[in-house]
């Protein structure tokens, strides 16, 4: 009965229009999303529908969703219609629901600009499904674009550190705070006071293990982002490490002298080598760790406690609950792992050496790989007496072993063959063991160092780029060559 197309058509839109505001009121409690379209357009290129109101897709959010640059937008349509219909809790709530409108123009095109949007999108997704509610952390979104997209590109590039933020969305507040500027508060220097003052010893594990995972993925993001440099990260990745030892060894050997008592004059520390000894820490890396003991030369067994151990007995059972509490997994996952095997006798001895047979191992049997790896050792827990007396053991061990200079060299050589025969690198990636690779400068560093310690002692360093730098300036190594070294092991 109309007179023409344009009264019947003029007659639908209007009912079509105000059935969708009413849809809309009922499955979202927001603003109708057709008035974010010209934002979406921009977004995705050009003029552009992001209405997620129905059941189905619509084809022009469909359109504006494949320019926007996602390979699958009826997938990619379906997870956003589930966030406003309520199904992740984080949006069951008005506000968060009308946020999360007028956040999703700029959100998907934050999402679509990563290498792979619809992956990034679904980790996006996972962090909604565990957030408790998601009013503050929409709102954190929606007041700070360059958050977002920090956000996104996390997501985007990252998977571990995605998934950390799925867990602890209140890492979005340390992205925020930019704690890593020069003059930041680092959240592990509190490490020290809040492991003391810890009720028992899960409470201090836990807030260890949540003070250290959040600076380690401060650390990682903004290294991913570019904003540290390498050698900058490595360093600061160690720091919540050492502080975490630290904090920890005290309180789990208060908590096993309740048990066993306490060895008179006993003590126990602990010595870090590898990445970490050499202030060089990567994202995956695991610690590698050296503990050593001592006690009074008389001392017969532990006393005070519920049961008394014989001294050895006593540190060869109180160092596995050292390492524990360092790789115990939790709820906000484990600190680290720990690998044990450049202790003295092997992967099969004790766990800890007394401070004796440690100096006579390195004396008289260790290998030259060994005394290579001891030339990355740094003193990190344990009481300053022991640890003066541990650093001073692990110097000798590098410098003064009779005859072991001249050997360094054909020693690391040979080595360095028989790992390239039994251990080829993984293909033309493995930049760590393939020829030339960051072994080889290390290498060079390490048995260079051990072959001219003794007469130089001024060429001994922890970190391989200022061992090199040290050498060249001893004139140990051709100034040139140590350049070129320092510059692959950046590289």
């Amino acid at each position: 009965g109309f007179g023409g197309t344009e009264a019947f058509a003029g007659a639908v839109l209007t009912h079509l229009a105000r059935v969708e505001r009413h849809y809309g009121a009922l499955f979202e409690g927001a603003p109708a999303l057709s008035g974010a379209e010209d934002a979406a357009g921009q977004a995705g290129g050009g003029g552009g529908n992001l209405v997620f109101t129905g059941v189905e897709d619509d084809p022009g959010t469909v359109e504006t969703l494949r320019r926007t640059g996602y390979a699958d937008p009826s997938s990619v349509a379906a997870m956003v219609r589930g966030w406003h219909h309520g199904r992740p809790r984080a949006t069951r709530s008005q506000r968060a629901r009308e946020l999360l409108t007028e956040l999703m123009p700029a959100l998907l095109a934050a999402f679509g600009r990563q290498h792979d949007p619809d992956r990034a999108l679904a980790r996006f997704d996972a962090l909604l499904t565990r957030l408790p509610a998601g009013v503050q952390v929409l709102s954190l979104l929606h007041r700070n674009p360059a958050l977002l997209d920090r956000v996104a590109g996390i997501l985007g590039a990252a998977p571990q550190l995605a998934d950390h933020l799925a867990r602890n969305a209140a890492a979005m507040d340390g992205l925020l705070a930019g704690t890593l500027a020069p003059n930041g508060a680092d959240p592990s220097a509190a490490l020290p006071a809040l492991v003391k003052d810890a009720r028992h010893l899960e409470e201090a594990l836990d807030v260890a293990r949540r003070l250290a995972t959040e600076r380690k993925f401060e650390i990682d993001a903004a290294a991913l982002e570019g904003a540290l440099d390498a050698d900058t990260a490595g360093e600061l990745r160690g720091e919540p490490a050492e502080a975490a030892i630290a904090a920890l060894l005290p309180r789990v050997a208060a908590d096993f002298a309740e048990r066993y008592g306490r060895v008179p004059g006993g003590a126990l520390a602990v010595a870090a080598l590898g990445k970490l000894g050499g202030r060089e820490m990567l994202p995956g890396s695991d610690l590698d760790l050296v503990l050593v003991y001592d006690h009074e030369e008389d001392a017969a067994g532990s006393e005070g406690g519920r049961r008394s151990l014989a001294p050895s007995e006593y540190f060869i059972r109180l160092a596995p609950q050292v390492v524990s509490a360092i790789t115990a997994p939790g709820a906000e996952g484990r600190l680290w792992e720990v690998d044990m095997r450049l202790r003295p006798s092997g992967s099969k001895g004790p766990v800890a050496a007394r401070l004796a047979s440690f100096e006579r191992y390195h004396r008289e049997e260790s290998w030259t790989w060994e005394r290579m790896a001891l030339t990355r050792a740094r003193v990190i827990a344990g009481p300053p007496a022991l640890k003066r007396r541990v650093a001073e053991a692990l110097r000798a061990a590098v410098a003064r072993r009779p005859g072991a200079a001249e050997a360094a060299l054909a020693d690391a050589g040979a080595m360095r063959a028989r790992m390239l025969r039994e251990l080829p690198p993984e293909g033309p990636w493995d930049l760590k063991a393939m020829p030339g690779g960051l072994v080889e400068v290390e290498f060079v560093a390490q048995a260079l160092q051990l072959r001219h310690a003794a007469e130089r002692p001024e060429v001994l360093a922890t970190t391989t780029r200022v061992a090199l730098a040290r050498l060249g300036k001893a004139g140990l190594l051709e100034a040139e060559e140590a350049e070129a070294l320092i510059r692959a092991d950046r590289l």
